[in-house]
């Protein structure tokens, strides 16, 4: 399902509706703050936007229809001021520009991960902090079939702390979300949120999502592969010559 198909309809709106309020929990006054939104993220920006905080709105190119669907809506107000298209590869923002950041719908295999989250930290201050809104390699996918979450990276704790440590980046704080089907959760908002509290209680680490604070680790380096390891070995033979 398409990330502008899912938002428009009921459960959709309710998922966003869950998901804002953990995302409130990790930020809950981002007055006079600069978010950056990267991935499908307008359905979230409006947690922080309502209070004044400056958010701008980069759309991978997996979803540039999702660009024309909100210039329509957004009627009246200049789509460039708040949207835009992007290469995961490079974020076309100056260094340190942002005081935080919203991984959404963003992460579409490790390999991808590390560069668009490498990338993002260049943009991040040194002292912000970005969260990432991924599945659950447990079931996840399975249970949000339905949903656009479904065919993005799944992730356990060790496979995203790998990536993470990749990008020069370490967890702060964790949270988890949608414990059943949006079918199911998210028929209502009460619904969603007695579900995850009963969850969050009785089968923890098994949310469908998994919500991870992370800032720079700035003390993080990474060492580069080596290409060939008999190389510099190679040099310090000599040739024996027969007696």
């Amino acid at each position: 399902m398409a990330v502008t198909t899912f938002y428009q309809s009921h459960e959709g709106a309710v998922c966003a509706a869950l998901l804002r309020e953990r995302l409130q929990w990790f930020w809950p006054d981002l007055r006079q703050q600069t978010v950056l939104g990267v991935g499908y993220a307008q359905p979230y920006l409006g947690a922080w936007q309502e209070q004044g905080a400056g958010c701008v709105s980069a759309v991978l190119a997996a979803h540039a229809s999702a660009v024309m669907t909100q210039q329509k809506e957004r009627r009246g107000v200049p789509p460039e001021e708040r949207t835009c298209l992007v290469d995961a590869r490079h974020l076309p923002f100056d260094d340190d520009a942002f005081d935080r950041i919203l991984l959404v719908h963003a992460l579409q295999d490790e390999e991808q991960a590390v560069t668009l989250l490498r990338a993002a930290g260049r943009v991040l201050r040194d002292d912000g902090r970005m969260v990432l809104i991924v599945p659950n390699r447990f079931g996840g996918r399975l249970r949000q079939r339905t949903t656009p979450f479904a065919r993005e990276a799944a992730f356990t704790r060790g496979s995203l702390r790998r990536v993470l440590a990749h990008a020069m980046l370490h967890v702060e704080r964790r949270d988890e979300a949608l414990f059943l089907p949006a079918a199911q959760g998210c028929t209502s908002l009460q619904r969603g949120q007695a579900s995850d509290i009963a969850g969050k209680v009785l089968s923890p680490g098994l949310g469908s999502l998994r919500l991870v604070e992370v800032v720079k680790d700035v003390h993080s380096v990474r060492p580069l592969p080596v290409a060939s390891r008999k190389a510099w070995f190679s040099k310090m033979v000599v040739p024996v010559q027969d007696a």
